[in-house]
């Protein structure tokens, strides 16, 4: 049996991992910045012949210190875990954070899990990480644990939009992007297009009517919802639903994504926001069930209200028109695939 690199516990992590090299973070979006950290991991627990880890926590430490899901996480769990895995790591150790956890001092925290949990022989940060209690502990208590516990500390300076020491990429500005519904310069700061992920489900089936059949995502996907207005994008489906079994799954199908409350028409007075996507040509595709990716590649144009249905038609044809040119001459950075 194949085993998952995947550990909720210390108790999961496999006893013949052997010493490690770990990097630690929360890692939401894993974009350019933490991917060159991750980067580095790789590089020293290569020299070191180390066992590459990261590890991260689920739930945000924000949201459980707040008490509130703030700010919107740029990347789903699932697929948080799955990009780390992704960038070449060995492992992930994705430990849960409660407001108990949040209550072990720096060196317990540093005993428990990087010590007695990984064998870790050495430890990758950036200069001004925090971590136990309060945030108490920074990196010269990392250092001086390290000579306590016998592992090595190598701190990693900060990656910017021009390169190392050029300023930070930060989680915060890739989400304030996708909040303006700037998809692209997100995408450059990830290094990788944005995506959510949700299963397909009955929508209203006001696509269907009107020619344009749409996969219907649920009010909370996996991943940032970007700002709403009407997208160029690609369709993926991950996971199908035993239906389906026997149809060959759709890979980076072109797609217009329409994201909004469709104010064109109203249901019982109350708006609700919806992420649904048109496969070009697919009018008899059956997604019902499937898990599926959604990947941006560019903004079109902003929500409108249109005052026909047969206006509303026009302009959802020429918005399918500008997503084949868009796609069709716009260079996409390929998400991270499984």
């Amino acid at each position: 049996m194949t085993r998952t690199p995947i550990w909720h516990s210390v108790q999961d992590v496999p006893a013949d991992l052997g010493a490690t090299a770990v990097s630690i973070g929360n890692y939401d979006g894993i974009h350019r910045g933490h991917r060159f950290v991750l980067d580095q991991l790789l590089r020293h627990a290569e020299a070191r012949s180390l066992t590459p880890v990261a590890l991260t926590f689920w739930p945000h430490p924000r949201h459980v210190m707040r008490g509130v899901a703030e700010p919107p996480l740029i990347t789903g769990h699932a697929d948080r875990d799955r990009l780390l895995l992704l960038a070449g790591v060995g492992g992930v150790l994705d430990l849960e954070y409660t407001l108990e956890f949040a209550q072990h001092a720096p060196e317990d925290f540093v005993r428990i899990f990087l010590v007695e949990g990984l064998g870790a022989r050495c430890v990758v940060l950036g200069e001004d990480a925090l971590f136990g209690r309060g945030n108490s502990g920074d990196i010269e208590t990392m250092r001086e644990l390290g000579r306590r516990y016998g592992f090595e500390v190598v701190t990693v300076a900060d990656l910017g939009p021009e390169g190392e020491g050029s300023g930070r990429i930060s989680s915060s500005a890739i989400r304030a992007e996708l909040l303006a519904g700037d998809v692209e310069s997100a995408a450059e700061g990830l290094g990788r297009l944005h995506t959510v992920t949700d299963t397909v489900r009955h929508g209203y089936q006001r696509g269907r009517e009107l020619g344009f059949p749409t996969a219907n995502l649920g009010p909370t996907p996996d991943g940032l919802i970007p700002a709403d207005g009407v997208y160029a994008g690609h369709l993926t489906v991950i996971a199908q639903d035993p239906a389906h079994a026997g149809t060959p799954p759709l890979t980076g199908a072109p797609a217009t994504i329409s994201i909004g409350t469709n104010p064109t028409f109203e249901v019982d007075g109350t708006p609700r926001r919806t992420v649904e996507a048109y496969v070009h040509g697919a009018h008899d595709l059956d997604l019902y069930g499937d898990r599926v990716r959604l990947e941006f590649v560019a903004f079109q144009r902003p929500t409108l209200t249109f005052e026909s249905v047969d206006a509303l038609v026009e302009e959802m044809r020429h918005d399918v028109e500008v997503t084949r040119r868009t796609l069709g001459t716009v260079h996409s950075r390929p998400a991270m695939t499984d």
